[in-house]
């Protein structure tokens, strides 16, 4: 019998936690599912942008920046149905690595939201797996607003498929997979390949996108602050 593949969701992304999942994506082949999950009570409050990379910041962000983007595209092209697990704060892109999924299981204290606009930034890679989800009007919506979502908010808005209380979390997880085991990778592959080639085109302008924003100094400078500061939304206080 086929076993899902668990990739451990860090708590910020880094190159390393990034390069992780990516290693762990090319084992796909043979997994009954895909499943994403952070630790209790956590998931995920975005990438890690440090503007301490020295004389080579600019070529630094732009590799971290293409990692993400390519973890995003394994998801989104995955041959086996995947599925986030959300126990805590999905947040920039922790939540675009839940809306790149299949399934998103959410557990009543999970909350959801985009913080990029405090700083200056877009979620633009990010942008293709949210569009699976929310019309571009929700997206901004969301974005614009700048504040975070419950996860009865979040089922509302489509960025999250079921909730459970935190303890019936393995079950639901076991009952999803289950489903999921069922269906032929040929078919899963068939289904994602109508839109691989846009995905691909548009994760590439994200990239273009916020390596631009990243080189404005004001943009820099925020992000910097905030990463100095533990009363912020990449503290998941949002």
């Amino acid at each position: 019998m086929l076993s899902p593949l668990a990739i451990p969701v860090p708590e910020r992304l880094d190159p390393s936690s990034v390069a992780a999942m990516l290693a762990r994506m090319s084992e796909t082949t043979g997994a009954s599912a895909v499943i994403l999950e952070g630790a209790s009570g956590r998931f995920c409050l975005g990438m890690t942008f440090i503007a301490a990379y020295g004389d080579d910041r600019s070529k630094r962000l732009r590799h971290a920046l293409d990692s993400f983007a390519s973890l995003l595209e394994q998801l989104l092209n995955s041959p086996r149905p995947t599925l986030a697990v959300i126990d805590g704060p999905a947040l920039g892109g922790g939540l675009g690595l839940a809306a790149a999924c299949d399934f998103v299981l959410a557990t009543t204290r999970a909350r959801f939201g985009l913080p990029e606009a405090l700083y200056g930034l877009a979620p633009a890679i990010i942008r293709p797996a949210l569009l699976t989800r929310l019309s571009l009007q929700k997206l901004n919506m969301l974005l614009f607003t700048c504040r975070s979502r419950s996860a009865e908010e979040a089922l509302s808005l489509g960025l999250v498929d079921r909730i459970v209380a935190p303890d019936e979390v393995e079950n639901a997880k076991r009952e999803i997979v289950r489903h999921y085991r069922r269906v032929r990778s040929e078919t899963v592959i068939a289904a994602r390949r109508r839109n691989a080639a846009a995905f691909t085109q548009a994760l590439n302008a994200g990239v273009a996108e916020t390596a631009a924003a990243l080189a404005d100094e004001r943009v820099i400078a925020a992000l910097t602050a905030a990463a100095s500061d533990e009363d912020t939304p990449w503290n998941g206080n949002f």
